[in-house]
């Protein structure tokens, strides 16, 4: 399992960059194009494991269910792994030891 900081996928919204969203270029940042996603369905557990942030969906499937059950975590795009990207969205996820932001940008999900 990879240590990533960034997940980036499909293009930012015009007129945002990566430095204006305090990516750095000494982070890991793993970009998406947008048909590698849709390739995948925008569904975020089968991202996870293709940038090798985990090993398999079960796991994230395990991973989301504990989640849902906790008052820790309140946002909801962050509790919630078990889901498809529709819109474009800045998460900061923590699973365990890992700590990572999901970049999400203009994205298509009616191909």
């Amino acid at each position: 399992m990879k240590n990533l900081d960034n997940i980036v996928i499909g293009n930012l919204i015009e007129g945002v960059t990566l430095e204006m969203l305090g990516v750095t270029p000494s982070e890991v940042t793993v970009h998406l194009s947008e048909s590698e996603a849709a390739d995948l369905n925008f569904f975020l557990p089968k991202i996870l494991v293709h940038v090798g942030l985990f090993d398999s969906t079960s796991k994230v499937k395990n991973i989301h269910q504990v989640r849902m059950k906790s008052d820790k975590i309140t946002c909801p795009d962050e509790k919630n792994l078990w889901r498809n990207l529709s819109s474009p969205e800045m998460t900061r996820f923590k699973v365990g030891k890992k700590l990572f932001w999901l970049i999400v940008g203009d994205i298509n999900t009616e191909q």
